[in-house]
């Protein structure tokens, strides 16, 4: 079902629930007036009767029946009768009474009563001569003439009502609900051709406003994966081609022609040297893409930071032993919990960055207690970086124009971001070109 269907089948249904109280209320209310109503004119009769059974024997028999002719008998269908109260008094009524009525009417003294279209009421009054009881019951015709009359009037109005209500909720929700309609038109428009396209924000202050900001929103993170993607495949391939380029191309001129025994081997080491390139640029991207974004995946032990620093340094060093890093530990040896393969990995690619941007200048690496987080900084004298491409560094492959002479494969700051991410650290860059970069990494402690 449409939503158009289900607004107008809502409102339709609320309308006739509200018609549908208001004229039970109308008619239930005008029948509890109208009962009402007519027991206190029954009452009337019931004291007009009372007045002149007492003062029967002022009149003679012929007055009597003049004025009871006068003042009785006024309403429709109306039976009245005086009955002395005496042994048996129940089975000398001329008219039929309900049980429960003749049993009140003698308890309380007063007592109505209400079957099918007729109502009663009786009231005992007390003489010398003894007790009698006065009954009256009579058909109230215009009241219930009326009653019906109002409840043809309301089923109609009802039924009218929700023929209306039913028509213009239809038409209203059709009005309100084109603008989405329009809105969704114009996102089938939009695919991987025009994400530059949004849709158009009348007011955006109301539903339909925010629900087109949402969408832009996320068609403006949808086109930044698009061109993240695009740049990926760009830069990986460009990496990629490099070493198996040199590779074709070294393994081309050692068979284009017999050599000596020192060139192929000369040609064998430039060819694994691109080999270990590509090989380590491959499982890069392999440790990249099997970093779980749960924490809770990833086996975590106590560390102690200024030990992990160390290690870090010295793994570095057996890797570039023409290193020249500098370690300041604290001396508070603050700990965290997370994965130490993880985290010396993240060290150690901070490390290779800071010696190789800088070729191999001094590098400075701290270790401070900061309340309860732990300050990882590295700072080189390098190349730096520009400051458009510092929100770029953590895109794999992305590499700055400055550094594009200089090896590297794109993925160890992705990768140590992500590392920190998932320690829920955070990851800080500060550089200048040709001055040099400070890197800062926070870590909570434990």
């Amino acid at each position: 079902m449409k939503l158009r269907d289900k607004l107008t089948f809502f409102f339709s249904l609320a309308t006739a629930l509200l018609l549908l109280a208001f004229g039970l209320s109308v008619y239930f209310f005008s029948a509890q007036y109208r009962k009402t109503e007519f027991y206190n004119r029954l009452l009337k009769r019931v004291d007009i009767t009372e007045k002149m059974f007492l003062e029967k024997d002022s009149f003679t028999p012929e007055a009597y029946e003049l004025i009871r002719g006068q003042f009785l008998n006024t309403l429709p269908d109306e039976t009245e009768e005086v009955v002395p109260l005496s042994e048996g008094w129940q089975q000398k009524l001329s008219v039929s009474y309900p049980d429960d009525f003749l049993r009140s009417l003698q308890e309380n003294e007063e007592a109505y009563f209400f079957e099918d279209d007729r109502q009663g009421a009786g009231r005992l009054f007390h003489l010398a001569g003894g007790d009698y009881a006065v009954m009256i019951t009579a058909v109230d015709r215009v009241g219930i003439s009326m009653l019906a009359n109002l409840r043809t009037i309301l089923v109609l109005a009802i039924v009218i009502s929700i023929v209306i209500m039913t028509v213009m909720s239809h038409y209203l929700s059709g009005r309100i609900l084109q603008p989405i309609s329009e809105q969704i038109k114009k996102a089938n428009t939009i695919s991987d051709k025009n994400l530059h396209e949004r849709l158009r924000v009348f007011n955006p202050d109301d539903e339909m406003g925010q629900l087109a900001i949402a969408f832009n929103r996320l068609l403006d993170r949808i086109d930044l994966a698009f061109n993240a993607q695009k740049l990926f495949v760009a830069n990986a391939s460009h990496e990629i081609r490099n070493p198996l380029t040199a590779i074709i191309g070294e393994t081309d001129v050692a068979l284009e022609k017999n050599r000596e025994v020192t060139e192929y081997k000369e040609a064998l080491a430039r060819i694994q040297t691109e080999a270990e390139r590509l090989n380590r640029l491959v499982n890069n991207l392999l440790q990249l893409s099997a970093i779980s974004s749960n924490l809770s995946e990833i086996k975590r032990d106590t560390l102690a930071m200024n030990s992990m620093a160390e290690e870090a340094v010295a793994a570095y060093r057996h890797i570039n032993p023409e290193c020249r890093v500098t370690l300041s530990l604290s001396n508070h040896n603050p700990r965290v919990s997370g994965n130490k393969n993880l985290l010396q990995t993240a060290l150690v690619n901070l490390l290779d960055n800071a010696s190789k941007f800088s070729g191999n200048a001094e590098v400075t690496f701290s270790v401070e207690k900061m309340l309860d987080e732990v300050e990882l900084t590295i700072t080189d004298q390098g190349v730096g970086i520009p400051a458009e491409d510092i929100p770029k560094i953590t895109q794999p492959f992305f590499r700055s124009e400055n550094v594009r002479k200089i090896r590297g494969t794109g993925i160890g700051i992705p990768l140590t971001v992500r590392i920190i991410e998932l320690h829920h650290g955070k990851f800080e860059v500060k550089s200048k070109l040709n001055e040099g970069t400070v890197v800062k990494v926070v870590l909570p402690c434990i």
